[in-house]
């Protein structure tokens, strides 16, 4: 019999690779202020979907004419709300059978919002991981909202949340 000594010894954790991954995801964010990328994985550590934050099909990238909620619409300059869908929502849609995530972990870039919550408690997600607490921006700019809602529902759901607090290997600038 050969040597059976692993000379990988440093192999990342599984959730070093799912976190790492939605951070990478993070990265196709059209977004100017949330850099938000999603991982979901099964209960057999199986990935079923990914998801960013990004407009609606064929609508304009905020990085092309701004931001809706805080510079307006590109030609009456009128304040609108966001014309993006978060990460978390197209992560859903891009499973293309929720069935596949009930009893699933969400690795997440960003702390879900409330309305993104929801959306997990009625697919069935168990478990969500986040790297940064999500603060949504008022409209107009303004400061940011705080938001005790989405906790409160994942405890209530009996959802686990944890913060990542592992290694990160893809060097991204959050502040860009």
């Amino acid at each position: 019999m050969g040597n059976l000594q692993n000379p990988r010894k440093n192999r990342l954790s599984w959730d070093e690779t799912f976190m790492n991954l939605a951070l990478i995801v993070a990265q196709r964010t059209a977004c100017k202020f949330h850099t938000a990328g999603v991982v979901v994985v099964d209960t057999n550590k199986r990935i079923v979907s990914m998801g960013y934050n990004g407009p609606t099909a064929g609508d304009d990238h905020c990085l092309e004419v701004g931001c809706a909620k805080v510079d307006g619409d590109p030609i009456t300059k009128k304040l609108k709300r966001c014309r993006g869908a978060h990460a978390e929502i197209n992560s859903i849609i891009n499973a293309q059978d929720t069935r596949r995530l009930n009893g699933a972990t969400v690795y997440t870039a960003l702390y879900p919002c409330y309305d993104c919550m929801k959306a997990f408690n009625n697919v069935g997600v168990k478990e969500i991981v986040y790297f940064e607490k999500y603060e949504r921006i008022k409209t107009g700019g303004e400061g940011k909202e705080e938001e005790n809602e989405a906790q409160e529902l994942a405890d209530k759901r009996g959802i686990k949340i944890r913060k990542y607090d592992g290694p990160v290997y893809c060097n991204i600038d959050f502040t860009k």
